[in-house]
């Protein structure tokens, strides 16, 4: 069965070395932990930069991987 968290068609990016950190990264992702896991990309002080944002399952909260420090932490939302 494919992983839901992989999106079926998404080649923007593929040959960023970032870009291809974060795929390997959700794909490691257990599905019974995370869903709806999606990369973004967005401009950030005048470049292009990408981010991983995916559903925490057990508390339904969005969370972003931090990559230098190998982690997901908790996104806030509110304005």
């Amino acid at each position: 069965m494919p992983n839901p968290n992989i999106p079926k068609d998404n080649k923007w990016g593929d040959s960023e070395p970032e870009v291809i950190e974060l795929k390997r990264v959700r794909e490691s992702l257990a599905v019974d932990e995370w869903r709806d896991a999606r990369i973004y990309r967005h401009i950030d002080e005048y470049k292009l930069d990408y981010t991983l944002i995916a559903t925490k399952v057990s508390t339904g909260e969005l969370h972003y991987y931090v990559p230098h420090a190998g982690v997901f932490e908790p996104l806030n939302v509110k304005g």
